[in-house]
This record gives C-alpha cells, sequence and structure tokens, in this order.
C-alpha cells in the first residue's frame, strides 16, 4: 500500500512537468510521515487512468486521506497546473467524490499560508 501511495504522490507532483522546492519539500514531509518508500518506476503512473486504478486499489479507509494528501501535495507551491487539476478530479471521481467537495478542499489549500 505504500508503494502505491508513494507513486500516487510523485504522479501528482509531476502531472506538470516541474518539481517545484515546495513540492519536494511537502513530498519529503509526507514520505517521512506516512513512511512512503522512494518510487520505483515499475509503479510509477503517468496516465490517469493508472493513478486512478491505483488509488482504487488502496484500502477504502485509506483513499480519502490519500486523495487529501495528493490536493495538498498539488498546491503545495500555491499554483494549481491543469495537468494537476485533472488528475485530481479523476481521482475524486473514481472515488465517487463530488467535484465541487475537491474543488472546496482545493481553493482552501491554495489559500493556505506556506508552511515553513
Amino acid at each position: 500500500m505504500r508503494a502505491k501511495v508513494s507513486a500516487l504522490l510523485e504522479a501528482i507532483v509531476t502531472a506538470d512537468g516541474v518539481i517545484r522546492p515546495e513540492e519536494r519539500e511537502f513530498v519529503r514531509r509526507a514520505a517521512s510521515r506516512w513512511k512512503l518508500p522512494e518510487p520505483d518506476a515499475p509503479l510509477s503512473l503517468h496516465t490517469l487512468g493508472s493513478a486512478t486504478e491505483a488509488l482504487r486499489g488502496l484500502d477504502t479507509t485509506a483513499q480519502a486521506r490519500v486523495l487529501a494528501m495528493l490536493v495538498d501535495a498539488a498546491a503545495a507551491d500555491h499554483h494549481l497546473d491543469p495537468r494537476e487539476h485533472a488528475l485530481l478530479l479523476a481521482a475524486a471521481a473514481a472515488l465517487g467524490i463530488e467535484a465541487t467537495a475537491l474543488e472546496e478542499r482545493l481553493l482552501q489549500r491554495l489559500k493556505a499560508p506556506a508552511q515553513p
């Protein structure tokens, strides 16, 4: 499960083709907190389908927490690229989470002050 979460995290921060320092720091903190392994090439998720499949494959109690972490990772640099947005919308839809709930969480996280 941790490898899937790590791959999902990698997918969201690389979705726009740029890993900003804030995103790198978020990934470092998340990996430390959740004891996540470094993303492995075989588990890398480069398509919406593979990312949503990995998310659906997680334990149901972890799915919403992981989606929230992905939102936080996407918002870490206070910029939401359309590719990150598309991945998050697809992930929410795969879990049956309404887009409006996702959008509210995104707006909240994008407006939050940067974390030290």
